[in-house]
């Protein structure tokens, strides 16, 4: 649609502790580029956004500009620093969104999301207000109590969920509203419209649209773009 305008949060104001590194993990090299150059590459080979909000840690917003100054050209992209939680960085990049009518937000921990998939998450958005990526579960899944396994899921109704996630802006900011003054904070945004009770349509997501997470994911995403073997260990192998 020639006069919708899309706009893409890129959340990366996560810390990435699980990560095990002082420096922000979007901002870890891989094959020359950082995680969050490469997640800026991909979304912007899919030419139906407008603007990028990119929220990262306070005090790594120079680094951002320089990095986003040196790998384009022609883009319109504003970065501020986020908050503590995923929640509170979404919201200030909902704010900075200005007047858009659809809100992507995207993991800059996810390098190779796919212009196919961006396109069916905006399908699923204007067809339902509010859509998600995601994959159905080939693993046996189990619930813990403690260390002990308590009891297996049924998989046949989970799902992994991906990004981009996107929403109409007035869904989004509807569940944004309705969470105010709430203790509990949702782990993503497609909890929060649930939350406030309105629908969000499941659309395909893809294999290697992995995220980032721990130092391994690294090896992978490397071997990946390099198109270079993982060496595993004798233990890994057995």
């Amino acid at each position: 649609m020639d006069d919708e305008k899309i706009v893409c949060l890129v959340a990366a104001a996560g810390r990435g502790k699980r990560f095990g590194r002082e420096q922000p993990k979007t901002f870890h090299p891989v094959e020359g580029l950082t995680l969050l150059v490469r997640s800026l590459k991909s979304l912007n080979a899919w030419d139906g956004i407008s603007r990028f909000v990119v929220m990262v840690p306070e005090g790594w917003e120079q680094q951002a500009e320089e990095d986003l100054a040196e790998n384009f050209t022609g883009i319109e992209a504003a970065v501020t620093a986020g908050g503590e939680t995923r929640q509170e960085s979404v919201a200030i990049g909902l704010e900075a969104a200005g007047d858009a009518d659809i809100i992507l937000v995207h993991d800059a921990a996810r390098p190779f999301v796919s212009p196919a998939l961006i396109e069916r998450v905006v399908a699923g958005v204007r067809e339902a207000g509010a859509a998600v990526p995601a994959l159905h579960m080939t693993d046996t899944l189990g619930r813990l109590r403690g260390e002990e396994l308590d009891a297996i899921v049924p998989r046949d109704r989970v799902v992994g969920i991906q990004t981009p996630q996107g929403f109409r802006i007035e869904v989004l900011r509807k569940a944004f509203e309705a969470a105010e003054g709430s203790e509990q904070k949702m782990s993503d945004e497609s909890s929060l419209v649930l939350a406030a009770g309105m629908p969000v349509k499941v659309v395909d997501g893809e294999r290697w649209n992995v995220k980032v997470t721990v130092k391994d994911d690294i090896e992978i995403v490397t071997s990946f773009i390099s198109g270079t073997k993982l060496e595993f260990s004798r233990s890994d192998e057995d």
